[in-house]
């Protein structure tokens, strides 16, 4: 598959003139809505709160071309919020939550005042008028229970209304739900061919989910090297959830040949994007010498980390690691 770098570089020079102040010239004649992706950058960089809303949703879920990016999504999202645009006030929420270096309590504490405010500025309206992206993230809204009550069905509904309209994020959240048995029963083919259909878009989260079926059997016949395969061309894309997968993968040796090394440069990398899950397999290399010197100091560094976001597996392990001290 063609390589996204070259996109990737370019988009993120836009947004490095826009933090610093550069002028960009925005094209011509196209609003946000009806711009593509590669075009969200020039007009968020000129001011438009809904193209600023957009870009920091596609950095946010690693979708419509971008790697995911958490610190670019919470600018762009605060931007746009700034602005009280239904669709920022919602993605600053949804940053806030997503930030996994606090407790999950804390982070719902967090983003509730911006989910509220997000539907009381009219987001669930303006979602079921407006475009794919905006239905696509309604669904969350209905699936979570951010400022409505929590209902599935509806969720299910939004996510095939934006993947009726070509949304690929949406395509990939009904595969999900088919694969993890959400409201439907558990069905690995359905999943995996919604999965295919996002990933011909483009979907990093997407090919994620198609080595994951590919890894545990989902659908498919097991086979490790088609799981790395589908892990590399998405963790190429910024996807920190094949990050982890493909360095399990090196560790292991399953699907490639073993190199542990190269798995805890991938660990490193996931890490980095905050998830406690990651986090805590990153402090196990350390503390065991897995691919890296052991270093116990290391380990207790990723450990608290997680910790701090409330993971209680990350807890015991460090409680372990200073008790052996």
């Amino acid at each position: 598959m063609k390589s996204a770098l070259p996109r990737l570089l370019a988009l993120a020079a836009l947004a490095l003139a826009a933090a610093t102040g550069s002028s960009v010239d925005p094209p011509a004649k196209l609003t946000a809505d009806q711009a593509p992706p590669a075009q969200w950058p020039a007009l968020a960089a000129a001011g438009d709160p809904l193209a600023q809303a957009l870009l920091a949703r596609a950095y946010l879920l690693g979708t419509d071309g971008m790697a995911e990016n958490p610190k670019a999504a919470a600018l762009w999202a605060h931007r746009s919020a700034g602005k009280q645009h239904p669709l920022g006030l919602f993605l600053r929420g949804y940053a806030r939550y997503r930030d996994f270096t606090r407790p999950k309590a804390e982070r719902r504490e967090a983003a509730k005042p911006f989910f509220e405010q997000a539907v009381a500025a009219g987001f669930a309206t303006l979602a079921e008028q407006g475009g794919r992206q905006w239905l696509a993230l309604l669904g969350d809204v209905h699936d979570s229970g951010w400022g409505v009550p929590t209902n599935s069905g509806e969720a299910v509904k939004c996510w095939r209304k934006a993947a009726g309209s070509g949304d690929p994020f949406a395509m990939y959240r009904i595969g999900l739900v088919y694969l993890e048995g959400e409201g439907v029963p558990r069905d690995g083919k359905t999943a995996l061919r919604w999965f295919r259909k996002a990933a011909a878009a483009g979907e990093a989260n997407a090919m994620a989910g198609i080595g994951y079926c590919y890894d545990f059997g989902n659908g498919l016949v097991k086979d490790m090297a088609a799981a790395v395969e589908w892990y590399r061309k998405a963790a190429d894309r910024g996807n920190a959830t094949a990050m982890f997968h493909l360095g399990l993968s090196y560790i292991a040796g399953q699907g490639v040949p073993k190199d542990e090394a190269e798995g805890v440069k991938w660990l490193h990398k996931a890490a980095d994007v905050g998830d406690p899950t990651f986090m805590q397999a990153l402090g196990d290399c350390y503390k065991d010498g897995v691919g890296v010197p052991a270093d116990k100091e290391e380990a207790a560094k990723w450990y608290r980390k997680a910790a701090a976001s409330g993971d209680e597996a990350a807890k015991d392990a460090l409680e372990k690691l200073e008790a052996a001290e």
